[in-house]
């Protein structure tokens, strides 16, 4: 702990993302990447991140517009608890809708370019809105992460509260105005939306139409500034606006 907290003495943020890279090291870490501001889909909005990935890997994970379906990014989004990458992979060997042996191929395309282990650790608090904190390695350093997942779980909320100091873009920092104004409807539509139901669907659950339900989800997407269902959703949970079912 006493070596996590000389984070405190870094004068910018390439000089915590070298140390950080040091500490890291000490426990099998490879890569990393700290992130906060997320936007769950593809647009590449105003965000902040230290550390990284793989060139190849980043560029094959944004054309294949993993970020849509990365259920690691899920989980930061809605829980505090670390996630092991074995964990979820686990979860994963079961499946075999669509969804899942596209997750599944994510993982195995991620261990091709030396992400085949990880450990990911939520992040919230003032100041940062959202983000997380990952841990990466070769898929034969998996139990030397995971023998570290409180010493990394600690590490990540050490570089969260530094790194606040060099986010462009917090929550703080946004105007009112920026946020779009969803009538209950359209929030309503958006959120059953989040839990697979078809336009029919949604219509039966809420009494209305299944042409009023399309009517309130391109106007939604409309004011959040994205095209489609999924982006839309997507969009409206990133911004607090719902919550994902």
């Amino acid at each position: 702990m006493e070596a996590f907290a000389t984070l405190s003495r870094c004068t910018s943020s390439s000089e915590l993302g070298q140390r950080v890279g040091e500490l890291a090291a000490a426990y099998g870490v490879q890569y990393w990447l700290y992130a906060v501001d997320l936007p769950l889909v593809n647009d590449r909005r105003e965000q902040f991140t230290l550390g990284g990935y793989p060139e190849g890997w980043v560029n094959h994970y944004l054309a294949c517009d993993y970020l849509r379906i990365d259920p690691i990014v899920a989980h930061c989004h809605d829980h505090a608890t670390p996630l092991n990458w074995a964990r979820a992979s686990e979860e994963l060997a079961r499946g075999q809708d669509p969804r899942t042996r596209r997750v599944r191929q994510m993982f195995g395309e991620a261990a091709e370019f030396g992400l085949g282990a990880g450990i990911s650790i939520p992040l919230h608090g003032p100041g940062a809105g959202w983000g997380l904190m990952s841990f990466a390695a070769h898929a034969w350093l998996a139990p030397r992460l995971a023998a570290h997942t409180a010493e990394l779980h600690l590490l990540a909320h050490f570089v969260h509260e530094q790194a606040r100091r060099y986010c462009r873009a917090t929550p703080a920092s946004r105007q009112p105005n920026d946020v779009p104004r969803l009538t209950r409807r359209e929030r309503e539509a958006l959120y059953w939306a989040s839990a697979g139901k078809t336009s029919w669907e949604i219509g039966q659950l809420l009494g209305i139409s299944e042409r009023t339900v399309i009517f309130h989800m391109q106007n939604a997407s409309q004011k959040l500034g994205v095209s489609g269902r999924q982006a839309a959703v997507a969009r409206a949970v990133a911004m607090g606006l719902i919550a994902a079912h």
